[in-house]
């Protein structure tokens, strides 16, 4: 079979490899579409922190082609889409229910999705293996991206309000758009580019703002617009200098979301005076559980969550090399990939 191959960063080849065939409990799939994120790029550009390099991508849609032995709940012929992870169920987080803080979580991954064909294992085929029914396969392949966003969002129940500051501009932050504008809430966003400010008001943001290199100018037009603050701030741009100016952005007694992660090692500084005497809430946020990705699906049968608007083109699995080249020159918020 054809597949993407990753062995360092920023060299990506296309392989022949031996088709996968499932062992007990694991399934394989026939990809039928696979989405390029925000992780994924960060792995072309440096690795990941927690994953070797090799196989490479984790959002798509596929068709079962093969069960192993003791499949009871999944046949050959059904269109599904997955989670790349499952928590193992023993460890300390699990036993605790904070399942997608599982120790064991990076111990049976599934990557691959830039591929012909998938083997997923058996932990993930147990339980995080969906059958789409009616969604299409473009709206299936976000129900992995879309459970991270919806997770987050159960993290800052209660809102303390209703005015939410996204800044950031990808994939990411316009499905945290979406999410917003289901809950009814006002919704700045702030980003660097005018087009992609212009489809953030396509999607319906109340307001927009364009991130000039003077982040003091912008961040008084938001304190501005809001009033003096965001209720809820939502960092979405993976950038370091983001993270450190987030806060300000707060209103008292808001919450802070850093949601894009940084690169290993990174630290940030806070000013302590405003998260102590402001009462600022601020949130780190990790991955999905189950119940996300099964609200996901509820979600995406939603019109208003237009996520075919975050594709910038659909290619042939043998571009992928041109895609991410273009996607690391900051060309193109989400491709479909189609083997």
């Amino acid at each position: 079979m054809l597949a993407a191959w990753l062995p360092a960063p920023r060299v990506l080849e296309l392989r022949e490899l031996p088709a996968p065939e499932p062992a007990p409990g694991e399934v394989v799939v026939r990809v039928r579409i696979a989405l390029t994120c925000g992780t994924d790029l960060k792995t072309y550009r440096r690795g990941h922190a927690k994953l070797p390099f090799g196989a490479f991508g984790h959002e798509g849609v596929g068709e079962i082609v093969a069960v192993g032995e003791g499949v009871e709940h999944l046949r050959v012929g059904q269109r599904v889409t997955w989670l790349p992870t499952a928590p193992c169920g023993t460890c300390f987080t699990c036993r605790r229910q904070r399942y997608n803080l599982c120790r064991n979580l990076f111990d049976a991954v599934v990557v691959g999705t830039y591929a012909e064909y998938l083997k997923i294992n058996a932990r993930v085929a147990r339980v995080h293996v969906f059958p789409l029914e009616t969604l299409s396969d473009l709206r299936g392949a976000f129900v992995e991206p879309l459970a991270c966003v919806l997770h987050a969002w159960r993290m800052l129940e209660p809102l303390p309000g209703a005015r939410v500051c996204i800044v950031g501009t990808g994939a990411m932050g316009y499905l945290h758009l979406m999410e917003a504008r289901a809950r009814h809430c006002e919704t700045i966003v702030v980003g660097r580019r005018p087009e992609r400010l212009q489809l953030a008001r396509t999607l319906g943001a109340t307001e927009t703002v364009l991130a000039t290199p003077d982040p003091q100018h912008w961040m008084e037009t938001v304190r501005t617009l809001t009033d003096g603050g965001a209720d809820v701030v939502i960092e979405a741009t993976g950038a370091k200098e983001i993270w450190q100016l987030a806060p300000d952005l707060a209103a008292p007694g808001g919450k802070v979301l850093l949601y894009s992660g940084l690169a290993k090692g990174e630290t940030v500084s806070i000013l302590a005076e405003r998260w102590h005497y402001d009462e600022l809430t601020i949130l780190g946020s990790f991955h999905f559980t189950t119940p996300d990705a099964l609200q996901a699906l509820e979600r995406l049968h939603q019109s208003e969550f237009a996520v075919e608007q975050l594709i910038t083109d659909t290619c042939p699995l043998r571009e992928i090399v041109q895609v991410f080249e273009q996607l690391d020159r900051g060309e193109g918020i989400k491709y479909a990939i189609v083997p």
